[in-house]
């Protein structure tokens, strides 16, 4: 029983861990994030907003609430970008409007030690029955080619 148990933790973690794409840079976010918005234009992924959560959570006066709790990571920066390509937009709308959760796309940059870290949620986690899933996988490659173009 024991065996089947950590069997069964084992699949869900690796799976956790394939659903979410990481691409770390030996670079600042200041040096990372242009590059990044410069290969979502040239892909034809357009940035409709742009967040800076770190200093949203400064702002909101999140390090007096939680005082020693608050960033415990030491991170230097968190920043998302939300981006949408007008095609897989329509395509994906029109196959399974559910599915829209996955586009417009979020990609998040993370800065710890120097290095930027570079995340986001691969869209081929959705529901592979949808009719929306081949269009998923396409729009997933497409982030993941234009995200590891950008260096």
């Amino acid at each position: 029983m024991k065996k089947i148990v950590l069997l069964l933790l084992t699949l869900s973690l690796s799976l956790f861990a394939d659903a979410v794409y990481t691409k770390t840079y030996n670079a600042p976010m200041a040096k990372v994030y242009p590059k990044v918005l410069e290969a979502f234009d040239n892909a034809h992924l357009i940035v409709v907003s742009e967040i800076d959560i770190l200093a949203k959570f400064k702002a909101a006066g999140l390090p007096e609430k939680f005082g020693k709790n608050f960033n415990t990571n030491k991170l230097t920066g968190i920043k998302a970008i939300i981006a949408c390509n007008g095609w897989f937009g329509n395509e994906v709308a029109n196959a399974d409007p559910k599915m829209m959760a996955f586009c417009p796309v979020r990609v998040t940059l993370i800065e710890e030690d120097g290095k930027t870290t570079i995340t986001y949620v691969r869209a081929s986690v959705a529901d592979n029955n949808s009719k929306a899933y081949p269009t998923l996988v396409k729009l997933e490659k497409k982030v993941i080619k234009t995200i590891e173009s950008a260096f």
